[in-house]
């Protein structure tokens, strides 16, 4: 059993190269056409392009899984199949699940090596991608927020100076909670110091409310309203914290409870964070879809109508996950339940269906 596992794992791991080098060709001719056209926009040429789309390329095959793993098991069992070798494995009184277990393991741990080492890589080559992008494109993210709360510094020729709010209203994100903003002059230098319950963004300002004015030693003023001109919009404000996939898998938690103390919603990360830790059950299922139709080939499928089923199939559960997936991400779901019931679902009935087909 030993020497068959090993024979079995290695066919499959051989077509599950093949398969991951044409998506990966597809991929890389595809987002190099989009990083071509962003590079010429900036002047920067074919190399740059490349660039772009060699730091982009993991996390765009991570997509990819899903269905390298449904079309590298189609093909192998296939391959088996035409050779007669399931045949003969069969014949030696092996069962189904027998010569699936080496796959379903090696799939397994392949998987949750996958999303523990080799995510965290392709989001810090994501991350760097997205920094030199906004450094060509001079579209910067003005917050950045901390335990301590959330920062922006605002600096143009009209106004100078840096806040901190607590954090923002879960209901409103124009609305910031717990201001203390410190007025610098055109040199730099300390100005004022104002303390605010509240800030309202609006156009092209900042409303302070209930304000206290600190000047230096004397007793701090008191004032209603106090207004500051600002460039930052509500857009500005929900697309400057890190998008889920410039974030690793391990950084992930973290960076959740910090977001969450401020008043972000978190929707989309949490969503990130609970469709990785499926991610192995994920391409377990795509496996078991692929084996339901593969392995009854001469029997009751043709070899064309396997891999139209199959792909068929597998392309209903990554649609099932994708649309679940978005609901997670909208907050119309749990997150746990939005990235662990498209998989779960779509592995229970593929094992309901081969216990049917093969044990009866």
């Amino acid at each position: 059993m030993k020497a068959l596992n090993k024979y079995l794992i290695s066919r499959f791991a051989i077509w599950l190269f093949i398969v991951l080098a044409g998506f990966g060709a597809v991929a890389i001719l595809g987002d190099f056409l989009e990083m071509l056209r962003f590079s010429n926009r900036f002047d920067l040429g074919t190399g740059a392009a490349l660039g772009f789309t060699l730091q982009r390329l993991p996390l765009i095959l991570l997509d990819f899984l899903p269905f390298i793993f449904l079309f590298g098991t189609v093909f192998c069992l296939l391959r088996l199949s035409q050779d007669q070798e399931l045949a003969v494995i069969r014949a030696a009184g092996l069962s189904v699940w027998q010569f699936l277990k080496p796959l379903l393991v090696f799939t397994f741990l392949i998987a949750s090596l996958i999303v523990a080492i080799l995510e965290p890589i392709g989001a810090r080559s994501m991350a760097s991608f997205a920094a030199k992008q906004a450094e060509i494109t001079g579209i910067r993210a003005k917050l950045s927020f901390s335990t301590g709360g959330i920062w922006f510094r605002e600096q143009n020729d009209q106004s100078n100076y840096i806040i901190r709010a607590e954090k923002l209203d879960p209901e409103n994100a124009a609305h910031l909670q717990n201001i203390e903003v410190t007025l610098l002059d055109e040199s730099g230098r300390f100005s004022r110091h104002l303390e605010a319950r509240s800030a309202h963004l609006g156009s092209g300002i900042f409303v302070l409310q209930d304000v206290k004015i600190f000047t230096g030693a004397d007793l701090p003023q008191t004032q209603e309203q106090f207004i500051l001109p600002t460039q930052l919009t509500l857009a500005s404000i929900e697309n400057s914290f890190k998008p889920p996939q410039t974030i690793g898998l391990w950084k992930l938690p973290g960076y959740i409870a910090q977001a969450r103390a401020t008043g972000m919603d978190v929707s989309r990360h949490e969503a990130r964070f609970q469709s990785l830790l499926a991610l192995p059950i994920l391409l377990l299922s795509m496996v078991m879809v692929a084996a339901c139709f593969s392995l009854p080939t001469g029997r009751t499928f043709s070899t064309s109508q396997t891999l139209g089923f199959s792909v068929l199939c597998g392309f209903l559960v990554f649609l099932f996950n994708d649309f679940i997936g978005l609901m997670g991400e909208l907050n119309i779901l749990p997150s746990i339940m939005a990235s662990w019931t498209p998989a779960l679902i779509a592995l229970l009935l593929s094992v309901s269906y081969l216990l049917t087909t093969e044990d009866g």
